[in-house]
């Protein structure tokens, strides 16, 4: 039975909506009930309670348990003996900045004759690799913001700028660079090339006969296409340019993401000339010295600081990368990896819009639950739920350079990451992730796990109108938690005697014969009171369900979570009817819960 705006208004007039939605209520459908689904984002406020939540405890002896495990393990997957990682846990809550550590110094380095340190801890500097770019974009946009973003890069470069008509009449040939934005380099979405002379290029790795034996045709040293410059001596800016326009782009512009460092090499003139500054001491000035990163070195560490796994020449503690060192250049501890994480999950140096314009996805890949950002690679993580649909968005970047490897992961969802730094001789491929994953299995549920603990013991509860306000009698509302699903639950609303539960429902599907659920989210919303006491009001949306609703989880266009659409779609005199507002005290305690459509606040009991 569908029920329309025009028919809902005349048949309440004779009969009470109470009685009209307990009717139709009656009238069900037999179907495999569809999943509650919450917006994107956290489904409860962020944890706070690291130290005391069982869930973390319990994770937290968990890793204990798996990381001595492995420490002891020499197989060739992981090589304990030659390799030396540090991880840290960190969080923005502030008396809780590292939730967990750990560090693992190889035997083999202790029984070295290392120029770098015998043991790693949270102030031993590894180099990172590729992990350098989040540290570039940082720097943009502590300088520039996203002012730019979308600004073609011949506006800035003037090699690209007298190249670019190539691009028009030699599409294969030739990048069409009036094309490439400064956003479309940063998210790796310019179709340039991966490197020039660098990383890859083989005449720089081999001699001509041994290319010549794996197949390749012999190049003339007077051939203009043979990199005379690279990894020795460094190209300059002149002989980058001259190199690099000589090469076929892979793609055209924004056709799909495909891996470069030279798009930061290239951002980072275009900075340069828009500030008239060096990029080195931009990232200095905008990163380093705001965050104290007293470990951090863009270039030339000193080896007394560092882990350096046999000779330094062979680790490439020494070895730099000129020019494209905004690529993959740095160098760090853990400590300060961590402190940068922080600092991007509580805005510290951008503004909140900012971070959350940064922290989203530029395109998607070939692979379903990965997208690129800017330069982050986001990792779209599934936690089980029996009744609901829970995503969590993890941004990552990794690196990797001589005897080195880096991740760094932020979950916004939590305002929690987590940094891992390693170097060994011979480290095992995807050593980083693996270690991601093995933190990821206990990590995320004991986040979920405490958000949910948090969210029960602050909102759970039942609030009622006070007896003196004549506003709106008999009216409360019950929340609670269920571990099966996502978010603040309401059991029951009462809006002046009616059963406004089923009522939201109905008015926001259209139907009747509904199995109602309301769920409350957390928006990041919130307002600190002018009368300067120390409280706050906390919006939440509520999303309004149907859960007889079919469950689509094959279906190839039909969604069973497509509640974003729905939002706000119900108001009342300008006020929308999903929309609910907490009043939290300087103490953290929660103290009413106000619906402005229904213009009711109601008191936690």
């Amino acid at each position: 039975m569908k029920i329309s705006p025009s028919s809902w208004v005349t048949m309440r007039v004779t009969a009470s909506p109470l009685a009209l939605f307990l009717a139709a209520a009656a009238t069900t459908r037999t179907v495999l009930a569809g999943p509650n689904c919450p917006p994107l984002g956290p489904v409860f406020e962020k944890p706070r309670n690291f130290k005391t939540s069982p869930a973390i405890i319990e994770a937290i002896a968990g890793l204990t348990a798996d990381l001595t495990a492995r420490d002891l393990d020499n197989s060739s997957g992981v090589l304990a003996g030659s390799t030396s990682y540090s991880i840290e846990i960190f969080s923005t809550t502030p008396d809780t900045p590292v939730i967990f550590s750990w560090h693992h110094t190889a035997p083999e380095l202790i029984a070295s004759n290392t120029t770098g340190v015998k043991k790693t801890d949270s102030d031993t500097v590894y180099r990172l690799g590729s992990l350098t770019k989040i540290y570039a974009v940082y720097t943009w946009l502590a300088q520039d913001g996203f002012s730019k973003w979308n600004d073609p890069i011949t506006k800035y470069v003037p090699e690209l700028a007298a190249a670019a008509e190539k691009g028009k009449s030699d599409p294969v040939g030739n990048v069409p660079w009036d094309e490439v934005t400064i956003g479309s380099l940063a998210s790796q979405l310019s179709g340039a090339i991966r490197d020039y002379g660098l990383l890859g290029e083989l005449s720089q790795q081999y001699n001509q006969s041994i290319a010549v034996a794996l197949g390749f045709p012999p190049l003339n040293s007077s051939d203009p296409s043979l990199p005379k410059c690279g990894q020795w001596p460094l190209c300059n800016r002149t002989e980058f340019f001259d190199g690099l326009l000589q090469a076929y782009p892979s793609y055209a512009p924004f056709t799909t993401p495909a891996y470069t460092n030279t798009g930061f090499q290239i951002m980072a003139y275009a900075l340069e000339s828009i500030k008239g500054k060096s990029f080195k001491s931009m990232m200095e000035e905008s990163i380093f010295k705001p965050l104290g990163l007293r470990h951090t070195y863009y270039d030339n560490a000193p080896a007394s600081e560092g882990i350096i796994p046999g000779n330094p020449a062979d680790a490439g503690w020494y070895y730099q990368i000129g020019d494209e060192s905004p690529a993959g250049n740095m160098y760090a501890s853990v400590g300060d990896i961590s402190a940068l994480g922080r600092s991007i999950l509580s805005s510290s140096i951008l503004s909140p819009v900012l971070t959350r314009r940064w922290l989203k996805p530029a395109a998607l890949t070939s692979e379903p639950v990965a997208s690129v950002g800017y330069p982050w690679g986001i990792r779209r993580i599934t936690l089980p739920l029996a009744n609901g649909k829970r995503t969590v968005d993890a941004y990552n970047k990794a690196g990797r350079i001589g005897y080195y490897s880096s991740l760094l992961n932020i979950l916004p969802d939590y305002d929690v990451g987590f940094s891992v730094l390693i170097a060994g001789p011979n480290i095992p491929g995807n050593t980083n992730f693996n270690i991601a994953d093995l933190l990821g299995s206990r990590l995320l549920p004991a986040l979920e796990a405490a958000a949910r603990e948090q969210a029960q013991a602050e909102f759970g509860g039942d609030y009622f109108v006070s007896p003196d306000d004549d506003t709106g009698r008999n009216s409360s509302i019950q929340i609670t938690t269920q571990s099966d699903r996502p978010g603040l639950g309401i059991e029951r609303w009462i809006s002046n005697g009616t059963d406004m539960k089923t009522v939201a429902v109905v008015l926001a599907a259209g139907y009747t014969g509904v199995a109602p659920s309301v769920r409350l989210y957390p928006t990041g919303l919130e307002t600190l009171s002018p009368s300067g006491d120390g409280s706050k009001r906390v919006a939440f949306k509520a999303v309004f369900e149907d859960t007889n609703t079919p469950a689509r989880p094959n279906s190839m266009f039909s969604t069973d979570c497509g509640t974003w659409v729905t939002l706000t779609s119900v108001s009342y005199g300008t006020q929308s009817l999903d929309q609910f507002v907490f009043v939290v005290d300087k103490g953290g305690k929660v103290v009413s819960i106000e619906s402005p459509a229904l213009r009711v606040v109601m008191k936690k009991t």
